[in-house]
């Protein structure tokens, strides 16, 4: 299996310093190396805000921790919660590419209000997931963002490109998930 990493654009260079993943190697991985139950949750062509909802079984919202608008070129830092503990289950770093978006749906992405996936879901606009790798990263990189895993944990994650049409890209996403997310309500 060719293990080739993607190449992140350098769009998404300006919020990746400013995060706390700015000078971490991701270690890539194949698809079929993540362990279950991340699996699920990132191995897929759906966007996680869906995935995480009916993992978790509640609304998701956002938090923008960061973000930066050049020209029709937005970049965020964020990390998804849920509804009703307000537990983080997912961080994440996007360029979003707002001239691809119909103008009313653009208001909507900037207010940062709610997760650019519900957006798209909600508008109705047809679009698809495409994964472009799936990585790891020492938890301690994201100490801040996720409570503190034990010493050697890692954490997985995906590099995703959100498409419209035949090749018109919505958004580059890195997404990762804490361990805690992957605790299923009924599995608990």
């Amino acid at each position: 299996m060719d293990l080739t990493p993607p190449t992140l654009p350098a769009e998404l260079a300006p919020i990746l310093a400013v995060s706390p993943l700015g000078e971490t190697p991701l270690a890539w991985i194949p698809a079929a190396a993540v362990p279950a139950p991340y699996r699920q949750l990132l191995v897929h062509d759906h966007d996680m805000t869906s995935e995480l909802a009916a993992f978790h079984r509640d609304e998701i919202t956002l938090e923008v921790l960061h973000s930066r608008q050049s020209g029709d070129t937005y970049l965020r830092e964020v990390v998804l919660h849920t509804a009703s503990v307000g537990t983080p289950v997912e961080y994440g770093l996007i360029e979003i590419q707002l001239a691809a978006f119909p103008a009313d749906l653009r208001p909507l992405i900037l207010a940062g209000q709610t997760p650019l996936g519900a957006i798209l879901n909600t508008s109705g606009l047809a679009y698809r997931s495409e994964p472009q790798g799936f990585f790891t990263v020492p938890a301690k990189t994201l100490d801040r963002i996720f409570s503190p895993s034990p010493s050697g944990a890692v954490l997985f994650g995906r590099y995703n490109h959100l498409v419209c049409g035949e090749s018109t890209c919505l958004a580059r996403i890195l997404e990762i998930l804490p361990a805690a997310s992957t605790s299923n309500p009924d599995n608990s």
